[in-house]
């Protein structure tokens, strides 16, 4: 169903890096891992975002995101892009939208689903993602 929620994770950045600087865009990598639910299933979960941060304090940024259930058996690899805020202290919004793939299991449901996607990052490097299908 449109607008339904289906995951709700909790990561913490424990890498980043500039990766190049041009003029005024500063290209960015994290890495984070976490864990949360996604569709009522315990999950954890690794990261990676790579940001294009702007001077007029907005941001860009692609995900590839691989979510694991509790038990080990089920995997959703997921794509996507969102754009954002960048707010005092370094604290990021971000909307966007995500594409998964899973080849079984109960993330399977999601093969071809839009993933209309939120995330904040406070300055800590704690990020929450709320996640709901389009």
């Amino acid at each position: 169903m449109s607008g339904e929620k289906i995951a709700h994770i909790r990561n913490k950045i424990n890498a980043s890096r500039v990766v190049d600087v041009d003029n005024d865009i500063v290209l960015l990598e994290y890495s984070a891992a976490g864990g949360g639910k996604v569709l009522g299933h315990s999950v954890t979960d690794v990261a990676t975002h790579v940001s294009k941060r702007y001077a007029d304090g907005t941001e860009t940024a692609t995900a590839r995101i691989v979510v694991t259930s509790e038990s080990g058996q089920d995997q959703l690899v997921l794509v996507g892009s969102a754009a954002g805020d960048v707010a005092a202290g370094g604290a990021v919004s971000f909307k966007g939208v995500l594409i998964g793939r899973a080849t079984s299991g109960v993330f399977k449901e999601l093969n071809g689903v839009a993933i209309l996607a939120e995330a904040s990052m406070d300055a800590d490097g704690t990020v929450t993602h709320r996640w709901r299908r389009f």
